[in-house]
Order: structure tokens, then sequence, then C-alpha cells
């Protein structure tokens, strides 16, 4: 069943896909978890055991894990790549309210009958990534990768209830020709919502507050840093037991911070759309919308936007889902992107495996470009093809090895630097490791 509780993050999750060779906050965090209450009580991490209990509503989850491989191109050239092994130590550890496990709760569709007044979840997320390599232009790419985690819903069973969510994220970016320094960012992206959800009622609402601060560490980076803030209500109507319409209207404040050139803009963005099953394998998500960036100065949108998915469970343990969105987003390197892209996802179970591919195609247009070179243009286009695949083996429930391989491969008009560089790239990667937890 489709709860409105998906209704925020709908299409963040569904239609909104990470996007190689964008330095936007889109390409770092909209897999992230979103304000919807599914979302904050989402599992984030591919592992987990029982946890350790150490008081009478607290358990800690600690996972570790090792992973190696190879990146073919380490400094996103367009000629001439530097490849390189790679090890990567992972380390985490949450805390949450109690699970199923811990509850003794059956799994199915049952849900008990006291969930509590709060349910949450937090938790510290390492990983340090070191370039086996004697080169010290290799070593400095490594690091430390930080993530943060907060998630909440207060009084879930309640016909008002809160939702909070702060996640935070230090990325770990390599040089590259379109940024010859340090390009490692600190993004923080604080969620709010007050909710409306009386039991037995088809129409529920979401009031929803954000702000999402991205800031660069390098000070020659200095000039991309800014900060979001946006305010929305979302609203939907259940028509029969599988099918909900919903429409969302949402104003936006996004400015620089600091030495910042970013240039102020007041997106507002009025959107609706369906939710349904077309059969008991076939789904359908599609929405529709207008939205207008109102930036100060320079290239500005006024465009409608759009998006549909289709999904098909062609065997029990497959699942195929496909989409096509046309979007326009603030950039951190131009006022904004506009993107058609097209996505598949494949997910088969061929026990005790899972196989995951999701081969995805964008055409990016980027509109005031904030550094532009004497005579250049500033506009640029951007061909976007990424492959990524993955294979998963669970030996238990808290232990799992992984492979995952990922293509990218950017081909633009744009160039950079006094001499004209090209900052189009191809890149591979691979990984394989193991995550272990209590």
């Amino acid at each position: 069943m489709i709860r409105f509780a998906s209704l925020t993050g709908l299409f963040v999750a569904a239609l909104a896909v990470p996007a190689a060779a964008d330095d936007s906050i889109d390409s770092i965090s909209d897999s992230g978890p979103s304000i919807a209450p599914t979302g904050i009580m989402a599992p984030i991490s591919i592992v987990e055991g029982p946890g350790i209990k150490v008081g009478e509503g607290t358990v800690l989850h600690p996972i570790l894990g090792l992973e190696t491989g190879f990146v073919s191109n380490a400094f996103y050239e367009e000629t001439d790549p530097v490849a390189t092994g790679i090890l990567r130590l992972v380390a985490q550890i949450h805390t949450a309210s109690l699970s199923r496990q811990r509850l003794a709760i059956p799994d199915g569709n049952d849900i008990p009958e006291n969930l509590g007044s709060h349910q949450y979840r937090a938790g510290l997320r390492l990983s340090y990534d070191l370039y086996l390599s004697g080169r010290d232009s290799l070593q400095d790419q490594g690091g430390l990768g930080v993530g943060a985690l907060l998630r909440g819903h207060v009084l879930p069973q309640s016909t008002w209830s809160f939702l909070y969510l702060d996640n935070f994220e230090r990325v770990i970016r390599a040089t590259n020709f379109e940024s010859q320094e340090r390009t490692n960012r600190d993004i923080n992206r604080l969620q709010l919502g007050v909710q409306f959800a009386p039991e037995g009622r088809s129409v529920k609402g979401l009031l929803h507050v954000e702000n999402v601060i991205d800031y660069f560490e390098d000070d020659t980076q200095q000039f991309a840093n800014r900060m979001q803030n946006s305010v929305g209500l979302s609203v939907s109507w259940r028509f029969r037991p599988v099918t909900v319409f919903f429409g969302d209207l949402t104003q936006g404040y996004f400015t620089g911070i600091g030495d910042s050139t970013k240039v102020d803009s007041f997106p507002l963005t009025v959107a609706g759309g369906i939710q349904t099953l077309l059969s008991l394998k076939t789904t359908l998500v599609a929405r529709i919308g207008y939205t207008n960036g109102f930036y100060e100065s320079g290239p500005n949108f006024s465009a409608i936007l759009g998006g549909l998915q289709f999904g098909y469970r062609y065997t029990p343990t497959g699942r195929i889902t496909g989409l096509y969105e046309y979007t326009h987003q603030d950039s951190i390197n131009a006022n904004f992107y506009r993107d058609h892209a097209v996505r598949l996802n494949i997910e088969q179970e061929l026990a005790p495996f899972l196989l995951t591919l999701a081969p995805e195609a964008r055409l990016r247009r980027y509109q005031g470009v904030t550094r532009v070179v004497p005579g250049g243009s500033d506009t640029r286009d951007d061909v976007i093809l990424s492959v990524t695949g993955g294979l998963r083996y669970h030996f238990r429930d808290s232990l799992a090895g992984i492979i995952e391989y990922r293509l990218t491969a950017v081909e633009t008009d744009y160039m950079t630097g006094v001499f004209g560089d090209d900052p189009s790239y191809v890149r591979h990667e691979i990984i394989a490791g193991v995550r272990a937890a209590l």
C-alpha cells in the first residue's frame, strides 16, 4: 500500500537520481533520506544485526567494512588518465528505537498496536580512502569522508505528528581540470515537517521546511558556497486503496554564503500527480507542474516540470523500473541547469545473490556559468552517461560481500582555463569488499 507519508520525498527518491559530473548538491545527496516518514525510518546500510541493547529503549548498531578496488581515472582527465588502486575502510555506528527483532514482532504487514511516542535513528558514518600509489599527488586525493544522521517521527500514530531529519556529509572529491584545487565540501541538510493524518480519512497533509548549507573547504572554492531555504505544503487524496493523487507547493530562497558569487534566487515549484498500481505487477508514478527560478540577475528558468516512472515485477524476485524526468535545478557552478534524464533500474535476486544494474543518460544544459574564460560562453551543454552494477551476497543479515562497478562518461562543449582545458572524461571504478554488523 502506498502511504501519503512518501509524498514529499516521492520524486526525490523515485524520479531524482544521482547524476555524474554535476557539482550541485543533488549529485551528492538526492539518494539520501527524505522528510517522509518512510524515508526517515528506512535502513541506511546494506547490513544490520539486532544490535547491542544499552538501555531500556536504546540499541547500538555497529558496522565495519573493508573494500578495495581500482579507479581508471583518478583526476577526471580527458587525456592521459591516471589509474590507481584504492583501499577504503568503513565504520558506522547507529542508535535507534528498538527494532522489530528486539520487539519480537514477526515479519509481515502486521503493525504493532503501540509504536511508542517517538521513533528515531541517529548515526555516524566514517570512511577513509587511501590511494595505493607512491605518487604524492594521488595520495593527496584520499581522505576522511564523514556522515552524521539524525531522523525521527514524534507521535507516529497520532492525527498530528512531527518529523525531523538532519543529515551532514563531508564529501571527498579529487582535483580535476574544472578545479585545480581541492573540492572537498561539507553539506548539511535539515528538514522538518508537521503531518496531519487522521485515521480513516482519505485526505492528508504535510507542512515541510528545509535548510541546506553547502560549504567548500578550500579558500579558492568559496565562490560556490550557498544556502538554500524552502517551505512547502503537500496534500494527498486517496481515491482508491491503491491510488493516491497528490500536490505540492514549495517556495524557496537560495543565497550565497560569505565570499560566494552565487546569485540570489526565489525558486517556486507547483506540481501534482498520481501514484497507483496498474496491475498487481505494474506501478505508475507521474507528476507535472510548473517551476520558476526567479533569479535576481542573469539567466532564469520558467518552465514545465514533469516525470514519469513505470515499475514492473517480472518475477517474484525481480523488478525493473524505468523513468524519465524533465527538471530545472539550482547549480553551484552556474545559475541553474536543465535536465532531460532517462534511467533504468533492475534488481534481480538470484539466491543467495542480489544483482543490481542501473544505466542512465542525461542531457544537461547549464546557464549562467559562474566562471567564464575570456571569449567563452556562459552556457554549457553536457551529455552524461553512466552504468552502475552490483552483486551482493548475504552470508547472513549481518554479513555481506559486495562487488560494485561504475562507468561514467561525460562529454561537454565547455572549456576551462586559459589554455582551454576540456573537462570531458571517462572513468571506470570497481570495488569489492565485505560489511559486517553486530
